[in-house]
């Protein structure tokens, strides 16, 4: 069905809570979000100030709490209002109360003596007239009314003054009546507005308060304690009603529970008429009576009681032993609290109230007072009976009781692991504290003294059957089951009862019924073990007695082949060898001899008998304002290099070509490199072409922010000198790279400064040369896995004359290598082959030579590795199968490097160079 409508009961509302908070409490929520979310206005027509200033909410020391908005659960309270459907003059009237109850907890007392007694006078009178502007009263009536008590005569009206606790006693139970009586008309409200048109059935939830054990426990404890003990009681009761009915059902005997811990202590704590709540009620019925009166009449009345413990020192203190343990109160304004009284010059004060909604909370309160006294009456001439909060939350909960009892009763017991409510923690001392409170470890209590294990006979046989000296099945299931028992635990027994349906157990019997169970397995178990281990030895023992002849016949032939292919292999070897090492020693003699007049180096690859040459020359280096560090690397390239830029030059098309097929992410679009701005950058703005950044363009350690400053000094350099010669530019940019090479933190930083000098830059010749170098640096170390598409989108749509299409290939041809490892880069900065070839947006190839005289063409790339670059010179030979494991070695002069296959082919020449 749906929920078509609903009602709210309260039992008990803590409104001490509203004059006194402990040590890192709170006072109510909504005091805190109505200074929190309040415009500023309003605020100033209540005369609200910060929430630190008030003494009702400065107490506990927590005005603030992690991770509470007060101000957006304030407006979260507004829209729930306005849901109820409250005008704005009820909130604004709400808000008064709550501005007049803060106030009063400011007002500050003085005293002076008059004839000998302690008279209370108030120290200000700011905050009396402020509360009586905001509640429309009047002021001297207030003030009169918490610095005096009025006793009505049949003639007169006596006026005692109080002395400064009394003031404030009188000043916090003004507070607490406002606020009790503001929450009730709200939650009146709230049952109207929820009250459905008809009901055909209900469901009654009750969230009751847990068991309350204080550094300081009051009434308010006293009275949440006595509940529990109630509704712990009628749990036990139900759960003993429960045990009962089955155990009829199944036409058993049932052994009577003793008495429950919860009833013996209920009748201690309310029982007539020495029980602590009855003494408590006495008391507060006479005048004179004081705490210290009621604490000696407890210990005169309970002195020897197991439920009761006084303290041994004399302070003002009792103990009481409740199921959930024993909690020890202190009396102090026991009797004030249990009074409870609107005080009817209060009634009247208010009542007279302009607030339309103080006057009529007040006036319904006044007449609720004026018929309490009228019904209380005890007869002609005698003092009406005064009710106290004891005996008004006694008749409630016996109300909830009954309503309990005439209902079908299910309870859920919600267990937290531990008090910080965080995950993998279980705390063992706070969770047996709330089994305890709550009642479970008595109830299971309960549960024990009878049988509280039981099966269905046909589960029972299901898992306990094999114990059976006979087999169960040619029985009937209760038979069966009584068999069972009667071999393992013996008959007869106390341990069990077999019902009608059902074999209930005590826990030994059920710990009996496993152990054997267990031992009956384990016994099963190792049987079919050493029976199958028998099995398999048998029958591996007969195949190797009728095979072992044919065996050693094997065997023999095994090793004399092995033998054979041996001596036959090392003869092979040993003539392919002579073979190869006849042209290849003539070969190395021509080459030491053209060495010596050709005054330049050659460098040769070759791929298990492939050859590849390629000549490189050094290079006159001038000077240039540069870092020390660069400044120091270019000194040694003039004195040890001649520019050779003859030696690249261009040719045909190769003959092996590399054949590939690359395209672009199909979600390429949703990538623009403004996201990776947005996520990844200090400032969302570019830098002007051509200026230097006084801070890094992405987010850096601190250690790194010096480095990307430099490093954009040299690509301006880089990128502005238009004279900048073509060996300078090379150093320069393989320095730029070598930075990135080195630290990866770098990487991004550079490619996005490159970016910035890119971007729309006025300069045609500017704009080449930073392509150029975002061409160089995409040849050595790939983008992070963060910035690869943003830059892959960018190249495509932004690249300059052509440049768009190296990129994108450069970009591409990495990600093979960065899925493996994202940090995947070159060991050594670009060759003089790759920069001429990204400076031309051409093609790099290589010539190869076979060790049986063959030359070829063979296109190379940036990313490509050994294993790749053999692949695809065996495919284009015609040797298709097995590539893998094949790489590529360089002779210069007399000397061969090797090249692993996961290494890169243009490394081998970088680090030559």
């Amino acid at each position: 069905g749906a929920m078509v409508g609903m009602s709210i009961s309260q039992y008990l509302l803590e409104k001490s809570r509203v004059v006194f908070q402990a040590h890192g409490e709170r006072n109510y929520h909504v005091f805190y979000e109505l200074l929190a979310g309040l415009p500023m206005e309003q605020k100033e027509e209540l005369y609200f100030q910060e929430a630190e200033s008030y003494f009702y909410l400065n107490q506990g020391r927590a005005c603030d709490i992690p991770g509470k908005e007060d101000s957006q659960d304030f407006v979260v309270l507004v829209q729930a209002l306005e849901g109820i459907s409250l005008s704005e003059d009820q909130m604004s009237s709400a808000w008064a109360v709550l501005a007049a109850i803060l106030q009063l907890g400011n007002i500050c007392f003085t005293s002076y003596e008059k004839g000998s007694f302690e008279h209370a006078a108030i120290a200000s009178d700011t905050e009396i007239r402020i509360v009586a502007n905001l509640l429309s009263i009047s002021a001297d009536l207030l003030q009169s009314a918490v610095t005096h008590r009025v006793t009505v005569m049949s003639y007169d009206r006596i006026f005692t003054p109080l002395s400064v606790e009394g003031a404030i006693d009188a000043r916090d139970s003004i507070a607490k009546t406002l606020y009790y009586l503001l929450f009730e008309w709200l939650l009146l409200r709230i049952n109207e507005w929820l009250a459905p048109s008809e009901t055909d059935c209900t469901v009654d939830i009750v969230d009751f308060y847990g068991f309350e054990d204080l550094e300081v426990n009051s009434l308010e404890q006293l009275c949440i304690n006595f509940a529990n003990e109630h509704l712990q009681h009628f749990f036990s009761q139900t759960v003993i009603a429960q045990e009962e009915e089955e155990y009829r059902q199944e036409q058993l005997v049932w052994i009577p529970i003793s008495k429950t811990y919860s009833e013996s202590c209920l009748s201690f704590i309310s029982a007539k008429p020495h029980g602590i709540l009855r003494v408590l009620d006495d008391q507060t019925s006479l005048p004179q009576a004081t705490d210290h009166t009621f604490l000696q009449k407890c210990h005169y009345h309970h002195g020897d009681s197991p439920w009761y413990t006084k303290p041994k020192l004399p302070l003002p203190v009792f103990t009481i032993k409740h199921y959930g343990g024993p909690v020890t109160y202190q009396v102090h304004k026991f009797l004030a609290k249990n009074r409870d009284q609107l005080r009817p010059e209060v009634l009247d004060i208010f009542s007279q109230s302009r607030l339309k909604l103080v006057s009529h909370i007040f006036q319904k309160a006044k007449a609720a007072y004026d018929q309490q006294r009228e019904l209380g009456s005890r007869g002609k001439g005698l003092k009406p009976q005064v009710s106290t909060l004891v005996s008004r939350f006694e008749q409630s909960l016996q109300d909830l009781t009954a309503k309990l009892r005439r209902s079908h009763a299910f309870f859920i017991r919600c267990i937290t692991p531990n008090p910080r409510k965080l995950s993998n923690i279980f705390d063992m001392e706070y969770v047996a504290c709330q089994l305890r409170h709550s009642g479970i470890l008595e109830a299971i209590h309960i549960r024990k003294e009878g049988y509280p294990v039981c099966f269905p006979f046909q589960n029972f046989l299901a898992r306990y059957g094999l114990l059976a000296v006979r087999r169960h099945d040619c029985l009937e299931e209760r038979e069966g089951c009584a068999a069972v028992l009667s071999h393992v635990v013996g008959n007869p027994s106390e341990l069990y009862q077999i019902g009608v349906t059902k074999v209930f157990l005590r826990e030994k019997a059920r710990q009996l019924l496993e152990r054997r169970r267990s031992q009956r397995q384990t016994w099963a178990i190792v049987t079919l073990q050493r029976n199958f281990h028998r099995l398999l030895h048998r029958r591996r023992l007969c195949v190797l007695q009728e095979k072992v002849t044919i065996i050693q016949a094997y065997f023999r032939g095994y090793q004399a082949r092995k033998q054979y292919r041996r001596r036959k292999k090392t003869l092979m070897q040993f003539k392919i060898m002579v073979l190869i090492s006849k042209p290849f020693v003539q070969k190395r003699k021509h080459w030491q001899v053209t060495a010596l007049f050709s005054g330049h180096v050659l460098q040769e690859l070759f791929v298990e008998g492939w050859w590849l040459t390629y000549s490189l020359s050094p290079q006159d280096v001038g000077l240039l304002e540069i870092p020390a560090e660069l400044a120091a690397l270019l000194h040694l390239a003039e004195d040890q290099y001649q520019a050779q830029a003859k030696q690249i030059t261009e040719t045909l098309p190769p003959e092996v070509k590399v054949k590939d097929d690359l395209s672009l992410p199909p979600a390429i679009n949703s990538y623009p490199f403004s996201t990776f701005i947005k996520s990844h950058f200090q400032n969302t703005d570019f830098p002007a072409p051509g200026q230097p950044l006084h801070h890094p363009l992405t987010h850096l350690e601190v250690e790194h922010r010096e480095s990307a400053l430099e490093i954009n000094k040299l690509i301006l350099r880089f990128i502005g000198d238009k004279n900048l010669p073509g060996w300078q530019e090379v150093l320069l940019g393989n320095y730029i790279v070598g930075r990135g090479l080195k630290n990866l933190s770098l990487r991004d930083e550079i490619l996005s400064q490159v970016v910035s000098q890119a971007w729309k830059n006025p300069d045609m010749e500017q704009g080449r040369r930073a392509w150029v170098l975002m061409t160089t640096l995409l040849s050595s170390f790939a983008p992070s896995p963060a910035l690869e598409k943003p830059l892959l989108k960018f190249v495509s749509d932004h690249g300059m004359e052509g440049y768009n299409a190296v990129c994108q290939r450069k970009i591409l041809t990495t990600k093979p290598h960065t899925e493996i490892d994202p940090a995947a880069s070159r060991a050594y900065p670009p060759t003089q082959l790759e920069w001429t070839a990204n400076q031309r947006k051409g093609k790099m190839v290589l010539d190869v030579h076979t060790f049986n005289e063959e030359k070829f063409s063979a296109e190379v790339e940036s990313w490509m590795t050994g294993e790749q670059y053999a692949a695809w010179l065996l495919n284009a030979r015609g040797c298709d199968k097995n590539t893998r494991g094949w790489s590529v070695s360089m002779f210069t002069g007399d000397t061969c490097q090797n090249l692993l296959g996961c290494d890169f082919v243009l490394d081998l020449i970088g680090e030559m160079e």
